[in-house]
């Protein structure tokens, strides 16, 4: 994969890291598909594309409630 494409995408380790949670929890999300992926041809990688999961985190982020 070339440099420019794999920067484009994550690995679940990262996006473990980038939402606080474990990389199980991520993969968790990735496989239930609440969290977008594309999946590598010939075998089991799964990638999450920066731009898309950068977008659901926009959509699913919400006001905090007023104290």
């Amino acid at each position: 994969m070339s440099n420019a494409i794999s920067n484009q995408l994550l690995r679940g380790a990262e996006v473990a890291e980038m939402i606080g949670c474990s990389r199980a929890m991520a993969y968790r999300l990735m496989q239930r598909g609440t969290i977008p992926v594309v999946r590598i041809p010939g075998g089991k990688t799964v990638r999450v594309p920066r731009e898309a999961f950068l977008e659901w985190i926009k959509e699913n982020t919400r006001a905090g409630v007023a104290a």
